[in-house]
């Protein structure tokens, strides 16, 4: 029998990984309804409304199972996507509505919740809001759920152990479940890199591609598969010799991590003795002891939407002292900068209205600033937090001299206030912004004059630099972190803050590669701050690098015209300087 052609398919690189083996395809069944009047002609509105309870009650008992199962795995953060499901289900004024219609319409309780969903998606598609689009899916799977219960259908939660899974999309109740059948990797039609199934995936460490198109229609239950999370490639029937290199690979990045554990306690410095001060990003205060214990090293950013989104609402005063004061007094003498709300954009308030392109409307610092009161709490809640010294604020989203005038303006208001009252605080707090607007960039010189320092964010950089929506599946490949116009507005705000003494870090993804924080080094940025999981690989990176190399690589690419030639040519480089191919040992 001749061998099987090697077919080769394209997707979106959503979770880091590589693994081999046969597929398991999940077709999610959407409960269907047979319309035909039950025998007698009419509805009997007391037993579809019990069926309705019971089918509500079986769907909650599921969800708190997969709850239970997914706070085993994953942080707080990502526990949000099914505390937002079972909301759904505890939701009284929706099953009042769904149990009324039933009596005064005599219709099954299927086609009434079904009818009162869909309403609710369409609210939520009408908002024009991404995050609350995103919510679609959770209101998709809350609605499939409940609609089987009513049919007494089957919950699928199992899967051959050790497959790949291949589907037209996943819910985070199906990632969860098949998790715990040693998933080998996930491959969807659907999705982008923010979806819930990608978020999820990271959090497992389970290889994931997403936004294969039809590939669910194209691999049969026989054939063996290769899904390379690192470059976004699902491979069917794999030759012998993409096996024997993909089986290489493999035991190469065991190796590897290993390795990287040696580095935790050494000096994050180049070969030529340059010191790169490396950071870490956190959200959660439960992320703090693993830190503390493995890096020792500060917070370069510490996100507080969290608490925003836990709380549903803006929370006190004296809850975010105390989160903060925990946080600085774990960290210390460690510095701790901490980022004022960044809320809109994908994360929708209560009260917002409906904004076209809420990335650019009412977000980050704008909410702050109309929201006097909430920013006023905010604030003095950091600089009580601040007395031992070791906490730095960040403001997001500045685009001009005039926000930061208001912010200080603010912020001595809530010094003045504390100082009234007899409270202490750090009077001598360093104050920055998050540079992720290109005006920013253009005015650095007079905004250096207001500020301690400067941060880049270079997510939200890229989306504004080039137009592109970063969370769209449609424009995704322009979304580009390596395109020249992006690294040369990252050299004019290094040169400008050089020139005014001010000190520049880089927060953004941007960081968290090994390409892009070669080119971040050379470009003079001397603050880095990862995520927690690239920690040791840029802490190996920037000590086997040589610093003035890396200023010449990067004065190189300043030079070219496409973030082809940028990334052909930085790692044509790190092959030749270091000697080994130190960007292919982990893809």
């Amino acid at each position: 029998m001749p061998a099987k052609e090697e077919i080769i398919f394209k997707g979106l690189a959503a979770s880091k990984g590589i693994s081999i083996g046969k597929p398991f395809l999940y077709r999610a069944e959407v409960p269907n309804y047979n319309m035909d009047l039950p025998e007698g002609g009419s509805i009997i509105a007391e037993k579809e409304i019990d069926d309705y309870e019971n089918s509500i009650a079986q769907s909650i008992k599921e969800l708190n199972k997969i709850f239970t199962l997914a706070k085993e795995k994953l942080d707080d953060k990502n526990l949000l996507i099914f505390e937002a499901q079972l909301s759904f289900l505890f939701d009284d004024f929706l099953h009042a509505k769904v149990k009324q219609r039933i009596v005064n319409e005599k219709r099954t309780a299927f086609e009434i919740f079904k009818d009162e969903i869909k309403n609710l998606e369409n609210a939520i598609l009408a908002s024009g809001d991404d995050y609350m689009r995103e919510r679609i899916n959770d209101v998709e799977d809350m609605k499939n759920r409940v609609l089987r219960n009513l049919l007494k259908g089957r919950l699928v939660s199992k899967i051959t152990e050790n497959s790949i899974v291949i589907a037209k999309n996943l819910t985070p109740a199906d990632t969860i479940l098949f998790s715990s059948r040693s998933m080998l990797g996930i491959a969807t039609d659907l999705g982008g890199i923010n979806s819930h199934v990608s978020i999820i995936s990271r959090s497992l460490n389970i290889p994931a591609v997403v936004a294969l198109k039809d590939v669910s229609f194209k691999i049969n239950q026989d054939d063996l598969l290769i899904i390379d999370g690192y470059k976004g490639l699902l491979i069917k029937n794999p030759s012998t010799e993409t096996i024997a290199k993909y089986e290489r690979q493999i035991a190469k990045n065991r190796r590897f991590e290993k390795k990287l554990e040696e580095l935790e306690k050494l000096p994050s410095t180049t070969k030529d003795g340059k010191e790169i001060r490396l950071s870490t990003n956190l959200e959660f205060n439960n992320e703090v002891d693993y830190v503390v214990t493995h890096f020792g090293c500060d917070v370069g950013l510490y996100r507080t939407e969290h608490l925003f989104l836990e709380a549903g609402d803006f929370p006190s005063e004296e809850d975010q002292y105390n989160q903060y004061k925990f946080l600085a007094e774990h960290i210390y003498p460690g510095i701790v900068t901490i980022r004022t709300f960044d809320i809109g954009g994908d994360k929708i308030l209560p009260d917002a209205q409906k904004e076209l392109n809420p990335f650019l409307g009412w977000r980050g610092i704008r909410i702050c600033l109309d929201k006097k009161d909430v920013f006023i709490a905010q604030l003095r809640a950091i600089l009580r937090a601040s007395a031992g010294g070791n906490i730095k604020i960040m403001f997001p989203m500045i685009s001009g001299v005039e926000e930061v005038i208001k912010i200080k303006s603010l912020l001595e208001e809530a010094k003045s206030q504390l100082k009234k009252e007899h409270i202490r605080y750090d009077k001598n707090i360093k104050i920055g912004i998050m540079v992720e607007v290109p005006s920013a960039i253009l005015i650095a010189d007079e905004l250096s004059k207001l500020v301690d320092f400067f941060s880049i964010g270079t997510n939200d950089l890229v989306q504004y630099a080039l137009a592109v929506d970063r969370d769209s599946s449609l424009v995704s490949e322009l979304y580009e972190k390596f395109h020249p116009a992006v690294l040369r507005l990252i050299d004019m705000l290094v040169k400008s803050a050089d020139k005014n003494g001010i000190q520049v870090s880089v927060c953004g993804e941007m960081a968290s590669d090994p390409l892009g924080s070669l080119l971040l080094i050379g470009l003079g940025v001397t603050e880095l701050s990862v995520e927690a999981a690239s920690y040791l690989r840029i802490k190996r990176l920037i000590r086997l690098v040589n610093h003035d190399s890396a200023r010449n690589i990067s004065a190189k690419i300043l030079t070219m015209d496409t973030a082809k030639k940028i990334k052909d040519y930085i790692e044509e480089c790190f092959n030749k300087n270091i000697g080994e191919k130190l960007l292919r040992d982990d893809h």
